[in-house]
């Protein structure tokens, strides 16, 4: 068992105890080929019974630009 499922088990078992609606369990690649790199992360979440919905997007909203653009620059040069 990979760890990282079961801490997502774990989140999902809290949501449920919270009586929580929804759990996104966040994004999917375009594709399930058995040669993609995320498929241990897609055969996860399809295992939950989830379903795939597709929404707008997200966006970063920069409140300093300066320091945003610093960032930027560094997550470039990881």
């Amino acid at each position: 068992m990979r760890g990282s499922n079961a801490i997502q088990w774990r989140m999902i078992r809290d949501a449920l105890a919270a009586k929580a609606d929804v759990y996104d369990l966040r994004g999917i690649t375009d594709t399930l080929a058995s040669d993609d790199p995320h498929v241990g992360l897609i055969q996860f979440k399809v295992g939950t019974g989830g379903e795939a919905v597709e929404y707008a997007g997200e966006w970063d909203l920069p409140v300093n630009r300066l320091l945003y653009k610093a960032f930027t620059i560094y997550l470039g040069r990881r």
